[in-house]
């Protein structure tokens, strides 16, 4: 299959380019050009700028698009101007960051959309993006927006399963907001990249234009350090602030938002019959693994907020 990946270099579009080429697909990356990418076409262009995208995709033709950078809705709008009639499908990568406040705390895939308040307009804007594709979907065959939850992996550019390893190494408390009963949802870069192959092998219309991809299994956010000590083969420092951290939001100290993050995964996982490759544990005793030299060598980056929410809660 002749494929055009918007993206492509960068932590969820490498994953998903590397599971493209081994499938045998062609593959053609768009994007900036400054990391080129092995056994790819290289089409160079901003794609914030109108005439540049149109230029570099000039008179070509795609089987499928997957588009892994969309935050916006206007560039979404511009690959619908440029490649509407030229392209067969378009696989978009999401969030479980586009569901309303009004959406069940582990929404399908026919809950409302529109971004819950806690995601700000991070989730505002994915789904607008979404909503342009699924408006224009009748200029293409088929249009499917993928809506996974936390992705990791051993080339996560987001310092999150680091940061816990980073202080069980070092012997700091991992500090967790609230009461720790926050629902985290994973899924592992490759995995990821698996399920887009997948969706591009299997089209079928009837399951409707977005599905949730996530590993089935939810961590509240008071476990995730013992899964992650365990996979580790350290003691789990993890310690709950309660209500101690006052109006500081648990995002300006802590990897993860003290909210729900997670997905029902029926529609692909029961419906469809994909499945991670690998338990999550798993995956994350893998990433531990690849990046266990680093985080050994790292330095020590305790906070001065967290030593002061430590004294709140009257450790010593």
């Amino acid at each position: 299959m002749n494929v055009l990946v918007i993206g492509g270099s960068g932590f969820v579009g490498h994953a998903i380019v590397r599971t493209l080429l081994q499938d045998g697909h062609d593959v053609s990356l768009l994007n900036r050009g400054n990391r080129p990418v092995p056994q790819t076409r290289q089409l160079s262009a901003d794609r914030n700028n109108a005439q540049a995208f149109k230029s570099a995709l000039e008179n070509m033709q795609f089987d499928a698009v997957i588009d892994t950078n969309c935050y916006l809705p206007e560039p979404a709008q511009l690959v619908v101007e440029t490649l509407g009639g030229r392209v067969g499908r378009v696989l978009m990568v999401s969030s479980a960051s586009v569901y309303a406040d009004t959406a069940a705390d582990i929404p399908t895939e026919n809950a409302p959309i529109g971004g819950a308040a806690v995601w700000g307009e991070y989730g505002r804007d994915k789904s607008a993006s979404e909503s342009v594709y699924r408006d224009a979907a009748h200029r293409f065959d088929d249009f499917v927006a993928i809506r996974p939850p936390y992705v990791f992996g051993p080339n996560n550019n987001l310092d999150r399963e680091r940061w816990f390893w980073r202080r069980m190494l070092h012997g700091r408390p991992v500090l967790v907001p609230g009461s720790g009963l926050a629902g985290l949802q994973f899924l592992h870069e490759d995995d990821l990249g698996d399920a887009v192959a997948f969706l591009l092998r299997n089209h079928d219309a009837s399951h409707g234009t977005a599905v949730n991809v996530a590993d089935p299994g939810i961590v509240h956010s008071a476990d995730l350090g013992g899964l992650l000590a365990r996979v580790a083969g350290v003691e789990d420092t993890s310690l709950l602030v309660g209500d101690a951290a006052g109006s500081l939001p648990a995002r300006s100290w802590f990897p993860f938002r003290d909210a729900n993050c997670a997905v029902n995964t029926a529609r692909l996982v029961e419906m469809r019959g994909w499945k991670p490759k690998h338990s999550l544990e798993e995956r994350f005793r893998q990433t531990y693994s690849q990046l266990e030299t680093d985080l050994r060598g790292s330095v020590d980056d305790w906070t001065e907020v967290e030593e002061t929410l430590l004294g709140r809660i009257g450790y010593s």
